[in-house]
């Protein structure tokens, strides 16, 4: 759930692609680690100047590799979560029409494209069984979707995502 996101890129051009140095990806990765530690702290951690740290993150944000700064939530320790993933096969050149209507479900947390007999992997977070099943209905409804197929997570085992 976005904080603080910043303005979107200017679409109309492809991205060129950014080399980046050691010190940019451990940067990032102490930013994934705590978004919220002080520049001087990362400094110290880099081995550089608080400037240059200063001078990486708004080069990183400018070139589109930082594209916001978000908060990440054990729904564990908040409310009983329902987490399921949900293959999703669309008929032909739907997905804009099928993803314009992902985009507007609070309950859809991401959307995968991929490979095979799915076109997407669909992430759906609910309160309830019964939430989880007004919104699975509604994704079946959405025009442009031909089947799906959904699995409940009943326990994750293992997550390397950083907040």
């Amino acid at each position: 759930m976005p904080v603080d996101t910043l303005p979107p890129a200017d679409d109309s051009q492809p991205a060129p692609r950014l080399q980046l140095t050691e010190k940019d990806r451990q940067l990032l990765t102490l930013l994934q680690q705590n978004a919220r530690e002080p520049t001087a702290s990362l400094a110290r951690k880099l081995g550089v100047s608080r400037s240059a740290v200063q001078e990486r993150i708004a080069r990183l944000e400018s070139a589109g590799v930082i594209t916001g700064y978000t908060v990440r939530i054990d729904h564990s320790r908040v409310t009983n979560t329902v987490n399921c993933l949900t293959m999703t096969a669309c008929t032909n050149k739907s997905y804009a029409d099928v993803m314009a209507a992902l985009k507007k479900m609070d309950a859809v947390q991401a959307v995968y494209a991929v490979s095979g007999d799915w076109d997407f992997i669909i992430h759906i977070s609910t309160d309830t069984l019964q939430a989880l099943n007004a919104n699975l209905t509604q994704i079946n409804q959405i025009k442009g979707v031909a089947r799906t197929s959904s699995y409940i997570v009943m326990e994750t085992k293992l997550d390397r995502r950083l907040p």
